[in-house]
């Protein structure tokens, strides 16, 4: 990127301009930059060096988001690959007008360029080669299926050639049929008759990460190929074995740092993913991917994997890559392997968000042997002997593998598995966890403390684990601080999900108020912070994020620069675990609006801008810390507009917005958050009222969702059957979105597979799905009713 930016110094403003830099890279966006540069070259070497160009002008914002963190590795990867699937294209129409010139060939090329290997699977790294094979239309006839093969291999020199700026990418077509000694081109047909006929079942796994990028022609007769081919009504058995040999065969001849090849590396995960995929992707096409993630997360869907054996192979996965990344990005080099310098090993570690390279290898050996240890366990490469582990596991069953991959990190695992199988109780809390709450094991195997506290039974015991962050020290680490933050979260999650206390909300509510207090006298934020959203109302779960709203009456530049330096320090804290999302977009103007606003400038706001669903919004705000005249100030303008039936309309024009946008239809009965008869009806009934009657209920008086309803009842809106009701309903529907977490299931959905829905009710303690649904749908029908009915009363 250095050399990047000495040969083109007018793309520094990219460096400057985060709002242009964040902006989701599209191969869109390339096809129409890269067009607009074409279509001003004067030859076909200048034509050339544009394209060299475009790659470097989009490579800059993609390192500048994934060194920041702001976006995920996934959608770098993405990133990645739809530059590479532009810049094809556009090589290819930049050679193919002159190439077809007196030829007597078609206007438009009669072949499609399909990727394999990252590229099909949208997995593209910095120095990726790039897998490619060449397919032709049926039909040419002989004289134009020999030009075209000789296009192709000039278009596969246009992309590899070095020239002053480098390489477009290393093309690699070794993957066609019969490999480097198979025609560059062959026809659809052709390729058909192999894939049936004659490929290996490696070639038939690699068909399965593969796709169309250019020449769309052929995309659906391709997309059918890979599901007749790859995803067959069974795999037999000595496919299977062929495969797994060829697996053992380069392993064994990979070094033992090779982050791709190795043990415990990439490719064990992506073997494991698509030999599950093959197995089972004919009964379940939602596994007909080519995207490691993606079908992984499909795999925990379908129930293939348990859910915390997925997410764990997700975490290892991504972790693994994110650090092949990192090997790649110093002089854009093609390794998979750790550099062996102390120097080089420190500036990788720090390049991955860590301290030193001491941490840097115990995270790498520690995902590498979870990796290994579950690819073994699932693919039974596992020894046969008659230890407790495996006798563990035998009683465990399905749960043996994410209890392996919890336990085998541990030094001196064999002394736990020892521990658990004398220890009925032990045994018992360890099994709650895995059925009942898998999301919390990928927490407990990076705390070998909390999992010793879950063995002897003394995290139940804990009392307060949040107000450890209190206890913090002023110059606590970042790593302290996250790591008591999640700590803190684990502990209290774990204590719910083993039958403690019930109000888990609160608990989180609290954690989340500390760490952001203490955040605030560290860097001594000269402005007033408010709780908005779930956050304010003391109805957090676990994942929500917390709603914010910074306001001050002192100097505004210099709240604005704390604000950014708040946000920058809890964005950083993620790089430890931390995952606590701060949102602002809340706040006047949304997220284009300022950090803070002074008391003057949000008065100004309110009288002229503000509109009806913000003031809605801003009627559940709660004093986090700082001055009590900013939560005067923004009650006021909660409650300043008396709520007629054309401002009840605008809301309810709002809230079908939220359901139409934010629930596919689908799910609207099912989303226990914003669908039908869900916490936001249940939220918007409570605070309709509030609004219709704020004399009446002492409006503003609490955030406090209980203490609102209970408001209500004393103010003689319901009576004390139906206060009872709407606690109930709450109670229920805020554990059922807690149990859906837990369990890592889709979201806030009531799962509609029968197991998973008796996974839910045996997790609430009932007796299976049909009691569940007795007990779930009169209330959430009841909540939507209550809700129609009060719009329609506030509305008269």
């Amino acid at each position: 990127m250095s050399d990047m930016l000495i040969q083109n110094p007018q793309l520094a403003t990219l460096v400057l301009d985060t709002g242009e830099t964040a902006k989701e890279l599209k191969k869109e966006a390339v096809l129409a930059e890269g067009s607009r540069l074409l279509a001003a070259a004067t030859s076909s070497s200048y034509a050339f060096d544009r394209l060299r160009y475009l790659k470097q002008r989009f490579n800059l914002p993609i390192v500048l988001n994934d060194l920041s963190g702001r976006w995920p590795q996934e959608q770098v990867w993405k990133a990645l690959s739809d530059l590479a699937d532009g810049l094809i294209e556009l090589a290819i129409r930049a050679t193919w007008p002159s190439f077809a010139s007196g030829r007597n060939l078609p206007e438009e090329p009669p072949i499609s360029v399909v990727a394999f290997g990252k590229l099909g699977a949208r997995e593209v790294n910095y120095s990726s080669d790039i897998d490619l094979v060449y397919v032709a239309a049926d039909g040419l006839d002989e004289k134009a299926e020999r030009e075209c093969s000789r296009y192709c291999e000039s278009l596969g020199r246009v992309l590899s050639d070095k020239m002053g700026r480098g390489s477009l990418y290393r093309v690699d077509l070794r993957l066609r049929p019969y490999g480097a000694a198979g025609p560059i081109l062959r026809s659809v047909t052709a390729y058909e008759a192999y894939y049936r006929l004659y490929a290996e079942p490696w070639e038939i796994q690699a068909l399965l990460k593969s796709r169309v990028v250019a020449g769309m022609g052929l995309k659906d007769r391709w997309l059918r190929l890979v599901r007749e081919s790859v995803y067959q009504r069974r795999l037999s058995d000595a496919s299977l074995e062929e495969m797994l040999e060829m697996r053992r065969r380069i392993e064994e001849g990979a070094k033992g740092d090779d982050l791709k090849r190795g043990a415990g590396g990439i490719r064990d995960v992506e073997f494991l993913c698509q030999t599950l995929q093959m197995v089972h992707g004919f009964e379940i096409p939602e596994l007909q991917t080519p995207a490691t993630c993606d079908a992984l997360r499909a795999l925990a869907e379908a129930h293939v994997l348990q859910a915390g054996v997925a997410s764990a192979l997700l975490e290892g996965y991504t972790f693994l890559r994110k650090l092949e990344h990192r090997t790649q990005l110093v002089g854009d080099r093609q390794t998979h392997s750790i550099p062996e310098d102390d120097f080089a090993r420190e500036r990788l570690a720090k390049l991955m968000g860590l301290d030193d390279w001491q941490d840097l290898s115990g995270k790498l050996n520690f995902e590498r042997r979870t990796i290994l240890s579950l690819y073994r366990s699932i693919l039974r490469q596992e020894p046969k002997t008659h230890d407790e582990r495996q006798q563990l596991g035998e009683q465990l069953g399905e749960l043996a593998p994410a209890f392996w991959h919890w336990f085998d990190v541990f030094p001196e695992a064999e002394a736990f598995y020892r521990s658990i199988a004398e220890n009925q109780g032990s045994m018992t809390r360890v099994r709650q966890i895995l059925d009942n709450a898998p999301r919390l094991v990928s927490g407990f195997k990076s705390s070998l403390q909390l999992t010793e506290l879950l063995l002897s039974g003394e995290i139940e015991e804990l009392a307060h684990p949040e107000q450890r962050i209190d206890r913090l020290p002023p110059d606590a680490s970042d790593r302290q601080v996250a790591e008591t933050y999640s700590n803190a979260n684990l502990t209290s999650s774990a204590q719910w999900a083993l039958g403690g206390p019930e109000d888990l909300e609160t608990v989180l509510v609290t954690s989340a108020q500390a760490v952001v207090k203490w955040a605030l006298a560290k860097l001594e934020a000269p402005f007033d912070v408010l709780a908005l959203g779930s956050f304010g109302t003391g109805d957090m779960g676990p994942g929500s994020d917390a709603d914010l709203l910074f306001l001050t009456k002192g100097d505004h530049a210099a709240a604005e620069t704390v604000a950014q330096k708040l946000l920058g320090f809890l964005s950083g804290l993620k790089r430890f675990g931390f995952d606590l999302e701060v949102d602002l977009r809340l706040r006047p103007e949304g997220g284009k609006g300022l950090l803070v606003r002074t008391y003057d400038g949000f008065g100004a706001y309110e009288v002229s801008d503000m509109e009806m669903w913000e003031r809605f919004a801003l009627g559940h705000a709660r004093l986090v810390s700082g001055n009590p005249d900013a939560l005067d100030l923004v009650r006021r303008a909660a409650y300043a507009l008396p709520l007629t039936s054309d401002r009840v309309a605008d809301l309810a024009s709002m809230k079908r917005r939220i359901e139409l946008e934010r629930v596919k239809p689908q799910h609207i009965q099912r989303d226990v958050k914003l669908g039908h008869g869900s916490l936001n009806d249940l939220e918007w009934i409570v605070h309709l009222l509030e609004m219709r009657y704020p004399e009446r209920v002492e409006a503003g008086k609490s955030a406090n969702t209980v203490e609102r309803i209970k408001m209500l009842g004393r103010s003689g809106l319901f009576n004390a059957f139906e206060v009872d009701a709407l606690l109930a309903a709450r109670r229920h529907l805020l554990d059922v979105r807690t149990w859906i977490y837990l369990l890592q299931f889709p979201a806030d959905l009531v799962p509609e597979n029968p197991d998973r829905l008796t996974r839910l009710a045996r997790a609430m303690g009932l007796s299976d799905a049909n009691e569940f649904l007795r007990q779930h749908e009169p209330i959430v029908s009841w909540v939507r009713h209550t809700f129609l009915t009060t719009l329609d009363k506030v509305s008269r």
